[in-house]
């Protein structure tokens, strides 16, 4: 298998209806913008082979179709393939952004998972296999893990999930637990939900938040992606680069 290098985001929450109209909520939303369109450029930068989307890319299902075209205009400025699950936000129910949309709307680049059941993705070329389940309904119902594949021999195995990492055993929506992870025995598990980057590996397999990289509310602007690299024989690589905003 050849060395494989992905950069991770998730809860990038544009064009957020939490901040309001008038001059700091513009600012705001001018903030995550600047801030996805930073992502896209230290992908391309450290001239990554995969760019994860790990839900949550929009805020709610109201998005203006302006918006709309900035996000997918950003993505297709990637120069690597961009993998992409809906998270609690921007979920695919009755009213998703992505049901209704022209196959044309989508960028060329991006690989968008709606299977609710899941969907694997391969990369022949990158020895890597993705695999996925889109966010229907945040409740504690659904699972991010249930019905993930095994591991496929000669393949980085890499899953996307968003949910809540958690060993409690209340009713919690969207639950991820540290068993889950273990058994998958896949390399990486990208997670998202939660705003902070946190190592939350189990066993031999590296899963982690990448934070969010335009907190609303920090006064610095510091979020963060996270960027991991795969050498075969050796543990996946986790590093958190902060971005500024």
């Amino acid at each position: 298998m050849r060395p494989l290098k992905l950069l991770h985001t998730s809860d990038v929450h544009l064009e957020s209806d939490s901040v309001g109209s008038g001059p700091k909520g513009a600012l705001i939303r001018r903030r995550l913008r600047d801030a996805f369109s930073r992502v896209i450029a230290i992908a391309n930068e450290r001239e990554a082979d995969l760019l994860l989307i790990v839900g949550d890319l929009f805020d709610s299902s109201r998005i203006a179709d302006e918006a709309l075209a900035f996000a997918f205009e950003t993505i297709a400025r990637a120069e690597m393939p961009v993998v992409m699950v809906p998270g609690n936000h921007d979920a695919h129910d009755e009213r998703s952004i992505y049901a209704g949309l022209e196959p044309a709307r989508f960028p060329q680049n991006l690989h968008l998972i709606l299977e609710p059941e899941g969907r694997t993705l391969d990369f022949p070329a990158l020895a890597a296999r993705l695999w996925g389940r889109a966010l229907v309904e945040h409740s504690p119902d659904y699972r991010p893990l249930a019905g993930i594949p095994a591991p496929a021999p000669d393949r980085w195995n890499i899953a996307l999930a968003h949910g809540l990492f958690t060993d409690d055993e209340s009713e919690r929506s969207s639950r991820i637990t540290a068993g889950e992870i273990a058994a998958s025995a896949y390399h990486y598990i990208a997670l998202g939900h939660v705003h902070v980057f946190n190592d939350v590996s189990q066993a031999g397999t590296r899963a982690a938040y990448c934070g969010t990289p335009a907190p609303l509310y920090s006064n610095d602007g510091a979020g963060s992606v996270a960027w991991v690299s795969f050498v075969r024989g050796e543990a996946p690589f986790l590093e958190q680069i902060v971005i500024r905003t």
